[in-house]
């Protein structure tokens, strides 16, 4: 005992009791922290957000409430159920929860890239900016070949490019006009191919008229409009009318057109319905048929007839106009929008009739080539060119040489691409309807004398009102038939 007890002095004695004091209160204190934490504990913590409460209904805990307890917890539970709340609630929705729900529904929206044009761009130097395959561009190209329509590239024009997951090119985009996207996508087979998507137009009959001061170019110009139509004008009457001799200040003039609007927004694209010249008191009238040729009030013939060849003799033809053809180079079906004739290189290519020179250009594929519209719903496109002896705007007549054949561009030999296009789609030009009539015929007269009368009244309602710039005569959307016009004149000054 005396040991122990020695043992025991010597630990309080001195240092050794602070030591122990201090070893004592520092259990003491992580006791007392250990409860603390321990009671603090939230019982719901891993419960998920549907839950409301932890489970804390433990048998025995059950068995030693009392009747009106439980009671009370029956009611608190049917409560709970009706309001969606509570942990029968919570395992009901986790039961009833189905991940793959509306999966069939679900959208994958892919990475699109819009380009917007700039000065000196080519569609190389874009693809390669934007880092795609010379393979696509290629490909995108030969498609392009029947249609033409990714050049030239203007200035703030947008291109809209779509990605698959990888960043592979999907899908090109270009916007022609308000109405119109055109589009080349890639294709399970390997390719792109052509699609378009246009927007409905509504279609409104605007009279202009206005007096000559000057001369005729500028004073139509005033009436707003545009140089094609000018020259449309001057192309209808040319043959009975000289404008820059007859036409001086003080004569009149007014002219139909059909434009179109989107959303109220004109689409710039407008036809030239119906005209009248008033030279020195003698009237000139012309006015379009359904046909698509324009007549005079009589139903003579105003429209000069188109070639039906190109050149100045028959040629073969090796490929034949085709919706699907079978192309002999990459061995796709991709449509033939015309004929290849089999010319030698520097063979005359003619205008197959009186038009504007809308389009000369370079295509890695189709080579040189030159777009010609005519009077009407006509235009032509020749590819593969040797030389191009026109440019873009000149006038040309029927049957001038515009351009020699040649075998530029992809091409298996030396041959003439020659395409007509009607209303701008593609026809077969060796037997597609082109004007070879002279005058109406007797089924179409009542309807055509019908519409030359409205045509004459709407002028001269814009002529009684000289005073105003316009007036417009509203029609229902894509009429044709001057049946389905509504009565109503807006004055747009």
């Amino acid at each position: 005992m005396s040991l122990i007890k020695q043992l025991f002095l010597w630990f309080l004695s001195g240092t050794r009791a602070w030591i122990l004091l201090i070893l004592s209160v520092f259990l003491l204190l992580a006791m007392v922290y250990d409860n603390l934490v321990i009671s603090s504990v939230n019982p719901n913590e891993h419960v998920l957000p549907n839950q409301t409460a932890a489970v804390k209904t433990m048998s025995s805990n059950i068995a030693e409430k009392s009747d009106s307890e439980l009671e009370a917890d029956s009611e608190l539970k049917s409560d709970a159920k009706k309001d969606g709340f509570g942990l029968d609630a919570y395992f009901d929705s986790i039961m009833a929860f189905d991940p793959l729900e509306g999966m069939e529904n679900t959208t994958v929206i892919l990475p699109t890239v819009e380009y917007v044009i700039k000065p000196g761009d080519t569609l190389a130097r874009i693809f390669s900016r934007l880092g795609f395959t010379k393979k696509s561009l290629y490909e995108i190209l030969e498609a392009d070949q029947e249609y033409l329509v990714l050049e030239p590239l203007m200035p703030e024009d947008k291109f809209t490019f779509q990605l698959n997951e990888s960043g592979e090119l999907l899908k090109i985009t270009r916007q022609i006009d308000i109405s119109k996207n055109v589009s080349y996508v890639q294709h399970e087979g390997g390719g792109f191919f052509y699609t378009e998507d246009t927007k409905p137009i509504n279609y409104q009959y605007e009279a202009f008229h206005s007096k000559v001061a000057g001369n005729f170019f500028n004073a139509a110009k005033k009436t707003g409009l545009s140089d094609t139509q000018i020259m449309l004008v001057q192309d209808v009457l040319k043959g009975r009318v000289d404008f820059r001799k007859d036409v001086r200040s003080g004569d009149s003039f007014n002219v139909v057109l059909r434009r179109g609007y989107i959303e109220g927004i004109p689409i710039g694209n407008s036809q030239l319905e119906a005209l009248e010249m008033n030279i020195k008191g003698q009237v000139y009238r012309a006015f379009l048929h359904s046909d698509g040729r324009f007549y005079d009030q009589q139903g003579n013939s105003l429209t000069p007839s188109l070639l039906r060849w190109p050149t100045r003799k028959e040629y073969r033809i090796s490929s034949a106009f085709n919706a699907n053809r079978l192309h002999p180079i990459t061995g796709h079906r991709a449509p033939h929008n015309g004929v290849d004739l089999v010319t030698p290189i520097g063979t005359e290519v003619l205008a197959v009739a009186d038009g504007v020179v809308t389009r000369v250009a370079t295509h890695k594929y189709a080579g040189k080539f030159v777009v010609i519209e005519y009077t009407g719903p006509y235009s032509s496109r020749f590819l593969h060119l040797d030389r191009v002896l026109v440019k873009k705007g000149q006038q040309v007549k029927r049957g001038q040489v515009v351009a020699l054949s040649g075998n530029t561009g992809r091409s298996t030999g030396a041959h003439l691409h020659y395409e007509l296009h009607i209303k701008g789609r593609p026809v077969n030009p060796m037997t597609a309807d082109i004007p070879t009539t002279q005058s109406i015929s007797d089924e179409s007269r009542a309807e055509y004398e019908s519409i030359v009368q409205r045509w004459i009244a709407m002028m001269a309602k814009v002529e009684e009102d000289s005073h105003k710039n316009m007036i417009m005569l509203e029609t229902s959307a894509g009429a044709k038939s001057m049946e389905k016009q509504t009565q109503s004149f807006l004055v747009i000054r």
